[in-house]
C-alpha cells in the first residue's frame, strides 16, 4: 500500500513510525490563508492612511505632545488726561516664591575671578528685610518644613534682582494695574476684577482699544517635563493695548474736588456733584460726585438723575424768544407772588406785581415762566426740552450713564404744563444739564459730549480723535447772545450773586428744588437739591460749570450755596497756569477795574501801618549778596570783519558767548501752604518738584538768584 492515498477532497497523511493518520481539510487550510492576507491588507491599509492621508493630523498630536504653546499677556493700554499725565497703566511686577528646602548655599565668581560661597539663606533673609517684607512672611519663607511659599507682595524687577541666581528662590513675572486717579475720576476710569475683566466706565467702554492683543511662545518638554525655547519655534509678541488720552484736566480735577469737599463742609451737605465743559467743543473737563462723604462708586454727574429746579427755566423761554412768541421787555402778571392753575398753587420767593421777562430770569419767577409757558402747548414744551437734549443720552463714552426723565405729553395733567417748566416732573443729570448750557453759550448748537480726547496705538499713531459735534442747532446765534445777557443780570444782580467775580463777567441760573420722597410720591420737607448752573465768562465763554449740593444744612438757595462754590471754583481757575483756559481770550473781555484813591490816614491807622509794615518786612526774603564785577582784560582783540551776533564763536577761545537770560531772585514762601507757594514760583517764573520735608520751603533758599525756567525744590511736610 502506499504511502499516502487521496480520495476525493480529504487527504490522508500517516505517520511512518506511529501508523496514525491525520486528516487535513482543504477548505480549512485556504480559509486560514485567506485571513493572513487580509490581515495584511488591512495593516497596510491603516498605515497607509496614518502615512499618507492623516500625515497632517499625527504631525501636529506629536507636536503637541513635545511642544507646550503658552499664552502671552499683553500689557493693557495707558490712559492718562488732557495733558498727557498717567492715570492709569500696567506696570510689570514680580512675585517671590521661595522653596526653603531648596536654600543651599552657592559659590559665585566675581568680577575679579575670585570665588565666593554665598550663604543662600542668610541672603535670602537680608534681602527679604530690604524690600520690608513682614517678620511673618520671613519665618515662613525660610521654614524648612515647607515644600514652598508665595508671597503675597509684587515688587518691581529692579528690587528683587538681588535674588537672581540663588537656589531655591524662583521669580514670576506679572502685569499689574497701575491707579494713580484723583478719587473723583475713579467711576469715570472703572477698574478690573481679580482675572484681569474691566467692571465698568472707561476700562470697560474702551476695552477693545485697551487690552491688545494675546501672543504666544512655544517651548520644547523634556522627558522630565522640562521646557526651553528653541530655535527653530518662533514666538509671537504680544501687542500692547492702545492708550487712552482723556478731555479731563487734571489741575481743573482737583480744584473741582477741593472745592466740592470745601463746600460740603461749609454748608453740612450730604453729596454734591460738579462739572465742567467745554462749551465751544464739548469737552468734559472735570467731575466729581460724593455721597455720604465719600467719592461715588459710579460717575454720578452722567449716572444720576435729579429734578433740577429753576435751572429749567431758560430753555423754553428762550425758544419762545427764538420764534418770537416773546420778547425781553414785555411785562408779564407776577400776581404778587401767588398764583392757581389747575386748582393748584404756584408761588414766587420775589414778589412783584409785573415783571418783565428780562426780569423773570434774574428773580427766577415760577409764576411768570409759567405763564410764559402755557403760550406753547404740551407737545410744543415737550418738542423745546427734547431738542435740548433732555430724556435721553448724550452719547457719552460712558456705559453707565442716566437719560433722565421727560415724561411723553400724552401723560401730563393740565398742572404739569406749568410745572416741567420751571424743573419739576422732569429729571436731569448734570452732563445733561452742562450740555443745554453750552448750547445757549456757544451760539445756539447743541454738542455731543465727550470724554475721550483721542486713542492712540503702541507706536503713537492717533487711531480714533475727538471732533467737535453738533447735534442740532436748537435756537438761533442772536437769541443765545440774548439769553446771556439775561443771565448775566442774574449774577450781577439777581439771585445768584455769589458766584459774581470782580474781574470778569459770569452768567448763569440758580437753581432750588425739593427733594422727592423715596418709594413714594410728594417731596420732604426741609430737603432740597441747590443748583447752580454757569457760563464763563459772559461773552464767548470758556467753561459750563454744573454744580449741586444735596441737602444742606441752614442756608438752602441754590445762588448762594452751590454759587459761592462755582465762584472758587472760577478764581482757583484763574490762579492756576494749566486749567485749559485761553488766557489772551480772557484779557479781551476782562472788566476794568476802578481806581480807588486812597484816603487820608487817621495816626492811629498810620501806626497800625506802620507796624503791620515792620512785620511783613521781618518775613521777607534777603536780598541776595551784591555780585562783584569780574576783572577785565588788560588789552580787547577785535578782528575784521566785526560780528555783532553774541553767540559767534570768540575768536581764540573755541567758546560761544551767550545771551544771558533774565535772573530772579526765588521768592519767600514762609507762611503759605504747598498749593500757593507752587502758586507763586510758578508766577516768578521758575519750574517746581516738590519733595519730602520737615515745612514748606524752597531748595535753594528764598532770595537766591537764578535764571526763569530753572528748577525750584518746594519742600512738603508729611501728611
Amino acid at each position: 500500500m502506499p504511502p499516502h492515498s487521496i480520495d476525493g477532497d480529504d487527504a490522508v497523511v500517516s505517520a511512518p513510525n506511529d501508523g496514525a493518520a491525520l486528516p487535513v481539510s482543504r477548505w480549512r487550510a485556504s480559509l486560514i490563508h485567506l485571513s493572513l492576507v487580509l490581515f495584511a491588507a488591512a495593516v497596510v491599509a491603516q498605515a497607509a492612511r496614518i502615512q499618507i492621508v492623516e500625515h497632517g493630523k499625527w504631525q501636529r498630536v506629536a507636536a503637541t505632545q513635545q511642544v507646550r504653546d503658552l499664552a502671552v499677556a499683553p500689557p493693557r493700554g495707558a490712559i492718562v488726561d488732557a495733558t498727557g499725565s498717567v492715570l492709569v497703566e500696567t506696570r510689570e511686577q514680580v512675585q517671590l516664591i521661595i522653596e526653603p528646602q531648596n536654600l543651599k548655599p552657592v559659590v559665585r565668581t566675581g568680577a575679579d575671578g575670585t570665588k565666593d560661597t554665598v550663604q543662600t539663606r542668610a541672603e535670602v533673609r537680608r534681602g527679604l528685610r530690604a524690600l520690608r517684607v513682614p517678620e511673618e512672611w520671613i519665618r515662613r519663607g525660610l521654614d524648612p518644613e515647607r515644600k514652598w511659599v508665595e508671597l503675597p507682595q509684587r515688587y518691581a524687577p529692579a528690587d528683587v534682582e538681588r535674588f537672581k541666581g540663588l537656589p531655591g528662590v524662583r521669580t514670576q513675572s506679572l502685569l499689574t494695574r497701575i491707579n494713580s486717579t484723583p478719587e473723583g475720576l475713579r467711576g469715570i476710569v472703572g477698574a478690573l476684577d481679580r482675572e484681569g475683566k474691566p467692571t465698568g466706565g472707561i476700562e470697560l467702554e474702551l476695552d477693545p482699544f485697551l487690552r491688545g492683543e494675546e501672543g504666544h511662545a512655544s517651548v520644547v518638554l523634556d522627558g522630565l517635563g522640562g521646557r526651553f525655547g528653541s530655535p527653530m519655534l518662533d514666538p509671537v509678541e504680544a501687542r500692547p493695548g492702545h492708550t487712552v488720552a482723556l478731555t479731563i484736566n487734571q489741575a481743573l480735577q482737583e480744584i473741582a474736588e477741593e472745592a466740592l469737599a470745601d463746600a460740603r463742609q461749609r454748608t453740612g451737605a450730604s453729596g454734591g456733584d460738579v462739572l465742567i465743559l467745554d462749551p465751544q467743543d464739548g469737552a468734559i473737563l472735570a467731575l466729581a460726585g460724593v455721597r455720604n462723604g465719600k467719592a461715588a462708586l459710579t460717575s454720578t454727574p452722567l449716572a444720576e438723575a435729579y429734578e433740577p429746579g429753576s435751572i429749567m427755566k431758560p430753555f423754553v423761554v428762550a425758544r419762545l424768544l427764538d420764534v418770537g412768541r416773546a420778547t425781553p421787555d414785555e411785562e408779564i402778571n407776577t400776581e404778587n407772588g401767588l398764583w392757581r392753575y389747575a386748582n393748584r398753587p404756584l408761588t414766587d420767593t420775589h414778589k412783584a406785581e409785573r415783571l418783565s421777562v428780562r426780569d423773570v430770569m434774574r428773580f427766577s419767577s415760577n409764576i411768570g415762566t409759567a405763564k410764559l409757558a402755557l403760550r406753547f402747548t404740551p407737545r410744543e414744551q415737550f418738542e423745546v426740552l427734547r431738542d435740548f437734549g433732555f430724556g435721553s443720552y448724550t452719547g457719552v463714552q460712558y456705559p453707565a450713564e442716566s437719560r433722565g426723565a421727560l415724561p411723553l405729553p400724552s401723560t401730563w395733567q393740565p398742572v404739569t404744563a406749568t410745572r416741567v417748566p420751571i424743573g419739576y416732573g422732569v429729571s436731569a443729570t448734570p452732563l445733561q444739564l452742562a450740555a443745554a448750557y453750552a448750547a445757549i453759550a456757544n451760539g445756539g448748537e447743541l454738542l455731543q459730549p465727550a470724554l475721550v480726547r483721542e486713542v492712540r496705538d503702541a507706536q503713537g499713531a492717533v487711531v480714533l480723535q475727538h471732533h467737535r459735534r453738533v447735534v442740532r442747532r436748537v435756537i438761533a446765534s442772536r437769541t443765545a447772545a440774548l439769553m446771556r445777557e439775561m443771565l448775566k443780570s442774574v449774577v450781577d444782580s439777581g439771585t445768584a450773586t455769589a458766584a459774581d467775580l470782580a474781574s470778569f463777567d459770569v452768567a448763569g441760573k440758580s437753581g432750588t428744588a425739593r427733594r422727592a420722597r423715596e418709594g413714594s410720591r410728594g417731596y420732604d420737607i426741609g430737603r432740597y437739591n441747590s443748583s447752580f448752573a454757569g457760563m464763563f465768562p459772559a461773552e464767548n465763554p470758556q467753561y459750563v460749570i454744573v454744580a449741586r449740593l444735596i441737602d444742606t444744612e441752614g442756608q438752602y438757595y441754590g445762588g448762594i450755596v452751590s454759587g459761592s462754590m462755582v465762584n472758587r471754583i472760577l478764581q482757583a481757575a484763574l490762579a492756576t497756569q494749566d486749567a485749559s483756559l485761553d488766557r489772551e481770550a480772557l484779557a479781551r473781555v476782562a472788566r476794568p477795574m476802578p481806581v480807588v484813591e486812597p484816603q487820608p490816614r487817621t495816626p492811629a491807622q498810620e501806626r497800625i501801618a506802620a507796624r503791620d509794615s515792620a512785620r511783613r518786612d521781618s518775613l521777607r526774603a534777603p536780598r541776595p549778596p551784591k555780585a562783584e564785577p569780574l576783572p577785565g582784560p588788560a588789552r580787547i582783540v577785535v578782528e575784521l570783519p566785526l560780528t555783532t551776533d553774541p553767540r559767534v564763536k570768540t575768536a581764540g577761545t573755541g567758546l560761544r558767548a551767550e545771551v544771558a537770560g533774565d535772573l530772579r531772585p526765588i521768592p519767600s514762601v514762609y507762611g503759605l501752604d504747598v498749593r500757593q507757594a507752587a502758586r507763586a514760583l510758578h508766577a516768578a517764573g521758575f519750574q517746581v518738584r516738590v519733595v519730602q520735608g520737615a515745612e514748606v520751603r524752597t531748595r535753594p533758599a528764598a532770595g537766591e538768584v537764578l535764571r526763569t525756567g530753572s528748577t525750584v525744590q518746594l519742600a512738603m511736610p508729611r501728611p
